[in-house]
């Protein structure tokens, strides 16, 4: 690499500087200067506290009562997920009583972003509201619930939001939306259930997929437990250990973990169902556990319980229940687009279509002859069933005919048989092609480069194939004599004791 001479250096520390500062301002324009927030947590940290504490979440509503953004936080508290509620209408989830005083509520505020003047905005911008919001459930057919919530926010046009906002909220909305709300008004509030709920669910998942360990006695009381999961469940080993973890358990839970439980007794190890556990913080979250019985190493007698915890988000949750109903869930709805667009698409897919399918063709000449490949692959899967058996079949194979080096002879004879066969189809269609009528000199020499191209590729896949079926059989062999070694020395010690 070139080095870079002074006067460069010095350029590109003054843009970075100047981009640093950019940044800088838009960040501080947009910070929260109360008193009341502490200053070591930024406005993300501060905003998730308060809506956890109050019990609330975000959402953005369009002057129509179409739904564009809501907060994750709507899952633990009314059991929808985010994406059920975006692209909806708000009125679909109010009762029918209150649907007129709410569109007019939103309706009454200009829908033009040019008509939010400053008086406007010190004036008549704020809008606060009650009503009543329908909860989600496993299943649509059970009777209708509603929570009574408040709505406290303002109109806002993304024409007036800072640019670290803008590109934020740009990210989470969907793009069939964002260029109608380049134009529009939108309500942008906090909603608050009027009941606090002392424990809920913790529904939004920061890394799926995390898990910890602990260990169980017989009676399912805490051994063990590792260091992973106090950031997950928040007890310190400490405070878990002798209590029983029936104790942390949803009451709704109890009936199937319990059957798991005979089931792990009966059988030795198992998979617990997705359950819902108490955390430090009075939350529940939804986990699902792999468990299996370890047994003592001198009378074999059952010693403790092992157990693997996952953690899973409740979209999952609801997924798996919803199958084990036989709910259907349906699909995303489609982005809708404009129509030349749509018939560029159109066009485009088609194109794709077209030389998908050329190339397939194309595929499928070249790899007709494939008899010689499917016997290898058999030959491989095999060779690799093998290796995977007991050590008592092994030592009872025949060392002086092993079938591994009978599936090799095959390969190499069907591979030269296949030799043959494509020398004499490229011998042959020459001869029509001169025989039958004049072809193009181009097209001619095409059509004799194809099996040459196509005779080299096979024999260089086969030789590869070969020397990795080779390789696998002096692995076998090797492991089988060392094995049939160890087998006589240990009935030699057997000997040596009787």
């Amino acid at each position: 690499t070139r080095k870079m001479d002074k006067s460069t250096i010095l350029q590109k520390s003054i843009d970075f500087l100047c981009k640093h500062n950019e940044i800088s301002a838009q960040s501080e324009s947009s910070e929260i200067r109360q008193d009341w927030k502490p200053p070591f947590l930024s406005n993300e940290e501060f905003t998730q506290l308060m809506l956890e504490a109050l019990d609330g979440f975000f959402i953005a509503i369009m002057t129509d009562g179409n739904i564009i953004y809501v907060s994750e936080s709507v899952t633990s508290l009314l059991e929808h997920l985010p994406s059920d509620l975006q692209d909806q209408n708000l009125l679909n989830f109010l009762p029918l009583n209150e649907h007129s005083e709410v569109y007019k509520a939103l309706s009454k505020h200009p829908s033009d972003p040019e008509s939010l003047g400053p008086e406007y905005l010190k004036t008549k911008n704020q809008l606060e509201f009650c009503c009543h919001v329908l909860r989600g459930t496993i299943d649509p057919k059970e009777p209708a619930v509603y929570e009574r919530v408040k709505f406290i926010g303002n109109f806002k046009s993304l024409n007036d939001v800072p640019n670290t906002t803008r590109n934020g909220l740009a990210g989470v909305l969907q793009r069939s939306l964002q260029p109608a709300f380049d134009d529009l008004v939108c309500f942008v509030a906090t909603v608050r259930l009027a009941k606090p709920q002392f424990i809920k669910e913790m529904c939004t998942v920061a890394e799926p997929n995390e898990e910890f360990t602990s260990r169980h006695s017989l009676e399912w009381k805490f051994l063990f437990l590792d260091h992973r999961a106090p950031p997950i469940i928040g007890y310190l080993p400490f405070e878990v250990l002798g209590t029983s973890g029936y104790d942390y358990y949803h009451v709704d839970d109890l009936g199937t973990l319990a059957k798991c439980h005979e089931h792990l007794m009966q059988y030795g190890k198992g998979k617990s169902c997705y359950y819902r556990f108490l955390t430090k913080g009075q939350q529940w979250i939804w986990l699902q556990t792999r468990h299996y019985i370890t047994y003592h190493q001198w009378n074999s007698r059952p010693e403790f319980i092992v157990c693997t915890h996952t953690v899973v988000s409740y979209a999952e949750v609801r997924a798996e229940q919803r199958r084990e109903l036989g709910i259907i869930e349906e699909p995303p709805p489609e982005v809708t687009v404009d129509k030349q667009s749509q018939d560029s698409g159109s066009d485009s897919q088609l194109n794709t279509v077209s030389s998908l399918k050329e190339a397939l063709e194309r595929f499928d000449r070249s790899h007709t002859p494939s008899s010689t490949s499917l016997s290898s692959h058999k030959t491989s899967s095999q060779l690799s069933d093998n290796t995977c058996t007991s050590t008592a079949s092994k030592l009872h194979m025949d060392m002086a005919t092993p079938p591994h080096q009978s599936h090799v002879a095959s390969t190499i004879e069907m591979t030269s048989q296949r030799r043959s066969s494509i020398s004499s189809q490229s011998m042959s269609s020459q001869t029509t092609g001169h025989s039958v009528t004049p072809v193009h000199p181009v097209i001619q020499q095409h059509q004799q480069q194809e099996p040459v191209l196509e005779f080299s590729a096979q024999v260089n896949a086969m030789q590869h194939l070969k020397d990795q079926l080779e390789q696998r059989t002096r692995m076998i062999q090797a492991n089988i004599q060392r094995q049939q070694d160890e087998l006589r020395a240990i009935q030699d010690q057997l000997h040596r004791v009787q």
